[in-house]
């Protein structure tokens, strides 16, 4: 199955490029990170106790990718997030009432933009003899020049 690849139209073809050449090393500490955190019985990260999710016994050992997105996201000196939003970059946040936006230019020096990779499996199981998706795992990749050495963390994880 092709993953589902989502590219941010500023991204340049040079850029673009240079991130889905390192497609292996994107694999390669993909696995790394669901075996620790998801098969290594040793392991606390993302293991649940027997009868809750995910359940180690269910887990099949195999994945797939199902979506890759590249993209650029702002960050200001508080490591909030911004987007571009009509022409401009907002942080929008919840203050325990509501939802609040708040704005700066484009070019704004309060922020610095870093290449962004969004990662999303998709990990099989294998209940009643038959393999099926069990699990998603999203992982994201931040980083501010394309030859660093990629750093995934765990975005979430959640029942398919």
């Amino acid at each position: 199955m092709k993953p589902r690849i989502d590219l941010d139209e500023r991204l340049a073809q040079e850029g673009y490029q240079a991130l889905v050449s390192r497609r292996d090393e994107m694999l390669s500490l993909a696995e790394e990170i669901i075996w620790r955190h998801c098969l290594n019985p040793k392991s606390g990260d993302l293991m649940s106790e027997v009868d809750s999710f995910p359940d180690i016994r269910f887990l099949t050992g195999n994945y797939y990718v199902g979506s890759v997105s590249y993209g650029y996201v702002y960050r200001d000196k508080k490591y909030q997030a911004y987007h571009i939003k009509e022409g401009r970059l907002r942080h929008k946040h919840h203050n325990g009432r509501e939802w609040v936006s708040e704005w700066l230019p484009l070019d704004s020096p309060e922020t610095t933009r870093y290449y962004q990779i969004l990662l999303s499996l998709r990990l099989t199981g294998g209940g009643g003899g038959e393999e099926d998706d069990y699990m998603g795992l999203d992982l994201e990749a931040e980083f501010v020049e394309l030859g660093v050495s990629l750093e995934f963390d765990v975005l979430s994880h959640d029942a398919i």
